[in-house]
């Protein structure tokens, strides 16, 4: 199978990911920018990550304005939807502005038609993170490399989530912008190779004239979480999750989650992490009990059970088991 190399983040290091040719859309007539968004997979019986695909601006090398699609459709979780920006010159810098639904993107890819050179690029979910977006693990496999799953990030324009839309400058993701000196991710969050908005419904970019990079963007911590995320647990196993990172992180957003080789339980309102309860041996220390799912304190009196303080109810109404050879609960 023919693979198409970019720039990638690869355990927190700028390094090389392979997309299938599966991952663009196929040639066409269609003289623009054809782009593919894939959105996270949730589990069973929720679809929360999936939503209102963005509307799309495109500029060309030199910041002149050559297109636009708005309202595209929906893309439901764990699926890719595709927006078609028809425009003259090559699109090498495009605009992301969420809709009203709020969607989790795990990447987005683009080929040049023919007459434009026929590049393909794509930029994965995991530039979030380090450019200050919200983010969770998205569950979905690049097709082409089994043993990699990107993080998602969070938009949205009603503002559940704090940041409206984003923007990307293509060629800054192509295989030989990999700098064997400089693997920091925080590079590239220039806001001009990659730039996420507050602002509502963004509409214009910022580009780059002499090729100089301004000061990197600082992660800065969210607003609240959405109501929903406040009743939904995620257990998983995977190797490319930590409950661990999710709670050191200023920008993570979503339902609290489960590790169980980390055996760590974080609480992603608070930005707390537990140790299960089945490896404490002493009677003073506040652990996760995998069983009941609920949080453990040891007080004067004995052992209180502090699930009550939750907001929904004592257990999650929603729990979403992503272990291997699962049920959801």
């Amino acid at each position: 199978m023919a693979l198409v190399n970019m720039l990638g983040i690869i355990s927190g290091a700028l390094g090389i990911i392979s997309f299938g040719l599966d991952q663009f859309a196929p040639g066409s007539d269609h003289s623009g920018s054809i782009i593919k968004v894939a959105v996270a997979l949730d589990g069973p019986q929720v679809s929360n990550s999936g939503g209102d695909l963005p509307n799309v601006r495109v500029w060309n090398e030199v910041g002149d304005f050559v297109g636009m699609t708005v309202d595209p459709g929906r893309v439901e979780n764990g699926n890719v939807g595709e927006v078609k920006v028809q425009h003259d010159n090559q699109g090498v810098y495009s605009l992301f502005s969420a809709n009203d639904d709020a969607i989790c993107i795990a990447w987005v890819t683009t080929p040049w038609t023919d007459d434009r050179g026929g590049n393909k690029y794509a930029v994965t979910g995991d530039f979030s993170e380090p450019c200050g977006g919200t983010w969770f693990p998205s569950n979905l496999y690049i097709s082409d490399k089994k043993d990699y799953q990107p993080n998602c990030f969070w938009i949205d324009k009603n503002g559940d989530q704090p940041k409206t839309g984003f923007q990307v400058r293509w060629p800054a993701y192509s295989e030989d912008q990999h700098d064997e000196n400089n693997k920091d991710p925080k590079r590239l969050c220039n806001n001009i190779d990659f730039g996420l908005r507050e602002e509502d419904d963004p509409s214009t970019i910022n580009f780059s004239v002499k090729k100089k990079r301004s000061t990197p963007s600082r992660a800065r911590r969210s607003t609240r979480r959405p109501e929903w995320a406040d009743s939904e647990l995620v257990i998983s196993d995977s190797e490319h999750h930590s409950a661990k990172k999710l709670c050191m992180s200023d920008s993570s957003m979503g339902p609290d989650f489960v590790h169980i080789g980390e055996k760590l339980f974080c609480d992603m309102e608070a930005k707390a992490l537990y140790v299960f309860c089945s490896d404490i041996k002493g009677e003073n220390t506040d652990c996760f009990d995998l069983e009941s799912q609920t949080v453990s304190t040891t007080a004067k009196m004995g052992t209180v059970n502090v699930a009550a303080a939750y907001k929904k109810s004592d257990r999650y109404a929603r729990v979403h088991d992503w272990r291997s050879n699962s049920t959801v609960v």
